[in-house]
């Protein structure tokens, strides 16, 4: 069997990000459990797919399939997606679609924080990984579903250990203490009282990046009470009075925050800034003393720059990643002989190599030069390595 004859890998994606249409579509694709088991069903009974997983987030929602066809899986996965929008009014967006190696990469990039609207963000990697966890609970995961969530994981695990893609302060939580940061401005007498509602990954996040503004007072509080740890939501709601800036990510599925001029009453410092980081929204508000503030917002705010040498990198891992992934689905019993071959790369390029420049060249080499040097050794090995796993590829394909 040669490469070309194996056919492609059997894995599909579609989905419904931030760039394709904005949280009022997205949110209408959003599934409860007994959906998902329908739509496994129905995947299942006209394609053939032998494994489904939904990710939904903020930035996206999609469904990824393992089946045979993947091609067919996917047009008709599609159509699924598009029909939840037929009551919905306004021109319907169109969904993408990825199969085969371009389903795997899209997912690899998805993982690593790089179709993020906030590039680099960690808690994609987290989100993904729950997502297939919890397929496997329900009963649609597949061998190949399980190999891609190992492929991802390592993935993750490389890029973070690699360059500085996953920073804490990279993502929606970023994003809402920057907006804040330029909305609310220098304090005057009294600092800037804060307040965090949902201590779940994105609100701990949140919370901690707002407690290092040196003139913010910080709150936190949950829906349910943490002790000393955080306040309650309804003793939170209640007692607005001297809260200047509000931001709820408590993951509900429907609105739990309604705020109305009574709850609003006695203000002193103008109106609410509230940042909403639901999908769907967890805030209503009708009161002319709230400055509410959406995803599709955050959207729109300026973006800090990525390092160019990362991004780089980070696509090298992606590349990586694709080809072990191939491997593990077409060659599962050389799988991990090829994953340790790239695990020796990592150790040798990331460890071994600046520990031999420095012990070799000592301080008659500038940084500058050496560090010119350190990059074009890196892409050699590289360049090696990806040479011994062709060979041993095409070895076992013929």
């Amino acid at each position: 069997m040669t490469r070309d004859d194996a056919g492609p890998l059997p894995l599909a994606v579609v989905g419904c990000d931030f760039r394709v249409a904005s949280t009022h579509w997205r949110n209408a694709l959003l599934l409860d459990k007994a959906e998902r088991e329908q739509l496994a069903r129905a995947l299942t009974r006209a394609s053939g797919a032998r494994g489904l997983v939904v990710l939904e987030t903020c930035n996206r929602v999609e469904w990824i399939l393992d089946a045979q066809q993947p091609a067919w899986a996917a047009e008709l996965a599609r159509a699924q997606m598009t029909k939840r929008w037929t009551t919905t009014d306004g021109p319907v967006p169109r969904p993408y679609m990825h199969v085969g190696e371009d389903a795997a990469a899209h997912l690899v990039r998805v993982a690593l924080g790089m179709e993020s609207f906030v590039l680099g963000e960690r808690e994609i990697a987290g989100q993904l990984n729950r997502a297939m966890s919890a397929a496997r609970r329900l009963g649609h995961a597949s061998s190949l579903l399980g190999a891609l969530q190992t492929t991802l994981g390592r993935a993750v695990k490389r890029v973070h250990r690699l360059t500085r893609f996953g920073a804490t302060s990279r993502g929606v939580h970023g994003l809402a203490v920057d907006l804040l940061r330029a909305r609310l401005g220098p304090p005057g007498a009294e600092p800037w009282h804060v307040a965090v509602l949902g201590m779940g990954e994105i609100g701990r996040k949140a919370a901690t990046l707002a407690e290092r503004e040196p003139h913010w007072r910080v709150t936190r509080a949950n829906r349910t009470t943490g002790g000393t740890r955080w306040r309650g939501m309804a003793e939170l709601l209640t007692d607005l009075q001297d809260v200047d800036a509000l931001v709820v990510a408590t993951g509900a599925r429907s609105p739990v925050v309604q705020l109305d001029d009574a709850s609003l009453r006695g203000r002193a410092r103008g109106p609410l800034q509230v940042i909403d980081l639901g999908a769907p929204a967890q805030v209503t508000t009708r009161s002319d003393q709230v400055q509410l503030l959406g995803l599709d917002d955050l959207l729109s705010s300026e973006h800090r720059p990525f390092d160019d040498a990362d991004l780089s990198r980070a696509r090298e891992l992606v590349t990586d990643a694709v080809a072990e992934f191939r491997a593990a689905c077409h060659k599962q019993g050389v799988a991990q002989l090829l994953r340790g071959v790239w695990d020796h790369y990592d150790a040798l390029t990331h460890d071994d190599l600046p520990a031999l420049l420095n012990a070799q060249l000592g301080a008659e080499v500038d940084d500058a030069t050496r560090a010119r040097l350190q990059v074009a050794l890196r892409d050699a090995l590289r360049g090696y390595t990806r040479h011994v796993i062709d060979e041993i590829e095409q070895a076992l394909d013929r």
